[in-house]
């Protein structure tokens, strides 16, 4: 798998670079799929959305494309995947994204696309990919709740987005939320990722975050 799991997507020239290797192409020739279920379960001013697809458009210079899950069959979307060289999943509310997975079948081809493409997450995106925090906790912070109880659980970790950034939480909700789980947290402020290739150790790209296990910070 060659995965980045963010919370803002390709925020930083680092993490572009980190893009390029795992992709093996210049960015200018990286062409996108981008995934964007998760925003349709999100209220608000969708402004955020806007402004990081109008950086995507100008970082990457291949094809920048959508699919809908929703609305076609799943052969249909993983020949449409297929053809991309990455997909972009972008960010809003994880249970409704990751309800989504799940109520397509879309989950079912997921490890698949995991082992064929590169993946992106942003925020959601992310999250969708790793399992799902404590419910209490996760509630406070992200004031999500749409009866999904797990996500897709791929990998072993808790993500939590946008440390220290709009949802306004820090170090001591990171503890709590370790401390009701075995699975180490990861929280990460928008300029920092994770980058995943193939059985290699989980690194980290960006200062902004912290990691924590079993109540304490690592």
């Amino acid at each position: 798998m060659k995965i980045i799991l963010g919370s803002c997507g390709l925020s930083t020239e680092p993490i572009i670079k980190a893009c390029e290797e795992l992709v093996g192409k210049k960015r200018q020739d990286i062409n996108i799929i981008i995934i964007n279920e998760a925003i349709k379960g999100e209220s608000g001013d969708h402004r955020w959305f806007a402004d990081e697809l109008r950086h995507l458009a100008e970082t990457i210079g291949g094809n920048l494309e959508f699919i809908d899950i929703q609305a076609h069959p799943l052969d249909y979307v993983e020949r449409r995947i297929r053809e991309a060289d990455l997909v972009y999943c972008f960010g809003g509310n994880t249970d409704y994204l990751a309800n989504t997975f799940i109520r397509t079948g879309f989950e079912k081809i997921l490890s698949k696309i995991l082992e064929e493409k590169v993946w992106v997450g942003s925020s959601a995106g992310s999250c969708v990919l790793c399992h799902k925090g404590p419910a209490p906790i996760q509630r406070t912070i992200y004031k999500e709740e749409y009866g999904v109880d797990h996500y897709m659980g791929i990998i072993p970790i808790v993500f939590l987005p946008h440390l220290h950034g709009y949802f306004k939480f820090g170090e001591e909700e990171i503890k709590q939320i370790s401390s009701s789980t075995d699975l180490p947290v990861y929280a990460l402020s928008d300029n920092a990722a994770i980058i995943i290739n193939g059985d290699n150790p989980l690194e980290v790209v960006g200062e902004d975050y912290v990691v924590a296990k079993g109540g304490e910070i690592e």
